[in-house]
């Protein structure tokens, strides 16, 4: 290993890279055959923002690792899925029967991953971002977290920050907006005064839903993806919410993957997720570096989520043997988020980072343990 790339010091790039391979037992001649990895990301569509930079961290850990996953030859193989579940379907079953993948990742919304998950049988699938409380079984692995735990961590910090005054909750209707409420509820241990649902999919005049917040309200708490995230934060500012409520977010509304867009509308905006890039430790320093080299900007929670995903394969890889029953038995990871492990459901369990952005960065104010 040299002792710079790209400019990174030799220590931040050793950790990263130690974090991606971890300890490996040498393959047999079988394991030596080209892994087939199936992508199945949103090119296209309301979340197709948040496809490029699942694809780019995808094809930036393989570049970082010389192509190979587990000592193996790795072979990327993508999918636009649209966010449209049925497109999804066409797309596993494609990848299934026609590339005989053998493993399937990416799924960036709900609806498409359970659909995906549905359809996989006995391939294993990785989940790299969708949240979807449903999703289970024995064959499938998350590296992002559920819709619920990603509520109740952000109810659980407004319990504790705001005390439980009169809170409103807004979000996109479909599963993981009610999901991600209900997750809300539960950590905040108290009943909204209303819940507001707005239409999912198509770029929606927010006026009349901010018109129902009820005037005693003091929090709002929102939960909006992709080009969504983006007509919630120019409706909230450019109708004047900001001088009249305390705002609360879901991740994904102020992520880096949308910033660019929001711009200055996303000034002030607190946040509670399971990753930033302003997180002090020498794997997040590496990662961060490294992704800017690639693109320019810091890297989003899905991009860091993305990397995982091959991440967890690769270790899985590395261990020879069957990739479904590998994949269950890895312990604690190390990373740039900090340290976490899967569940028996094979859910993430992690910490949460209260983030507020100014100035370009989502800094770290508080943690939030498992």
């Amino acid at each position: 290993m040299r002792g710079t790339v790209l400019g990174l010091p030799a220590v931040g790039l050793a950790v990263l890279m130690a974090a991606g391979c971890g300890g490996t037992v040498p393959p047999s001649d079988q394991d030596r055959l080209t892994v087939k990895i199936g992508a199945i990301i949103s090119q296209t569509g309301v979340y197709a923002m948040l496809g490029d930079d699942m694809e780019t961290a995808m094809r930036l850990y393989l570049d970082d690792h010389g192509g190979r996953l587990g000592g193996r030859p790795a072979e990327l193989l993508l999918a636009d899925d649209a966010g449209n579940p049925e497109r999804a379907t066409q797309a596993v079953r494609r990848l299934i029967d026609e590339e005989d993948v053998d493993v399937i990742t990416g799924l960036i919304a709900s609806p498409v991953a359970v659909a995906v998950a549905e359809q996989a049988g006995r391939t294993p699938v990785v989940v790299a971002n969708a949240g979807s409380d449903e999703l289970r079984g024995p064959n499938l692995y998350r590296v992002s977290y559920t819709n619920h735990e990603h509520g109740r961590a952000a109810g659980r910090y407004a319990a504790q920050r705001y005390g439980r005054q009169g809170v409103v909750l807004m979000a996109s209707d479909y599963s993981a907006g009610i999901e991600t409420l209900a997750g809300f509820t539960d950590g905040y241990g108290a009943e909204p005064l209303k819940r507001i649902l707005t239409p999912h999919g198509a770029v929606t005049d927010l006026k009349p839903y901010f018109a129902q917040i009820p005037p005693e309200a003091e929090l709002l708490y929102a939960f909006y993806a992709g080009g969504e995230a983006v007509e919630f934060a120019r409706a909230f500012k450019l109708l004047g919410h900001d001088r009249k409520i305390e705002l609360l977010t879901c991740m994904n509304l102020t992520d880096e993957d949308v910033l660019q867009a929001i711009g200055t509308d996303a000034e002030g905006i607190t946040s509670v997720g399971m990753y930033s890039p302003a997180l002090d430790n020498p794997a997040n320093a590496a990662f961060v570096a490294r992704w800017r080299a690639r693109t320019g900007r810091n890297p989003s929670a899905v991009a860091l989520q993305s990397w995982d995903a091959i991440r967890l394969i690769d270790l899985a890889l590395s261990r020879g043997g069957d990739l479904t029953r590998r994949l269950g038995e890895l312990g604690e990871l190390a990373g740039p988020r900090g340290p976490f492990r899967l569940d028996g459901e094979h859910n993430p369990v992690q910490s949460w980072y209260v983030r507020e952005y100014h100035n370009g960065v989502n800094r770290v104010i508080a943690t939030i343990p498992p």
